[in-house]
């Protein structure tokens, strides 16, 4: 089991709108694919800074994951109707996070 820590990064005077596309919308959608939300956060103080926390069997299967939900048309009408004024996000980070062999769960 890996978790998967994305972070995103607003376009700036934008990030109110990436919250409300990720409230109103996204996080529906996240959940009818099956997506495995383990945490939502943003930076105390910045809100232009979204975190969250997935988890997933493999590394290869999270990226097979994100690469149905690109194509997903659901989620290109999503992306659209939400940035006729221009993108919201301004950069995305990725990490993959494994558990210590030395740590008991």
């Amino acid at each position: 089991m890996i978790h998967e820590l994305r972070e995103y990064v607003a376009v700036p005077g934008r990030a109110e709108d990436l919250h409300r596309r990720f409230a109103d919308l996204t996080l529906d959608l996240f959940r009818e694919v099956g997506l495995d939300v383990q945490g939502f956060w943003h930076e105390t103080g910045d809100r232009h800074r979204i975190s969250y926390l997935c988890r997933f069997a493999s590394i290869d299967e999270a990226r097979r994951h994100w690469e149905r939900f690109a194509a997903d048309p659901r989620w290109l009408a999503i992306k659209a109707s939400t940035e006729h004024d221009g993108p919201l996000i301004e950069s995305i980070t990725i990490k993959y996070l494994t558990t210590p062999d030395y740590v008991i769960s």
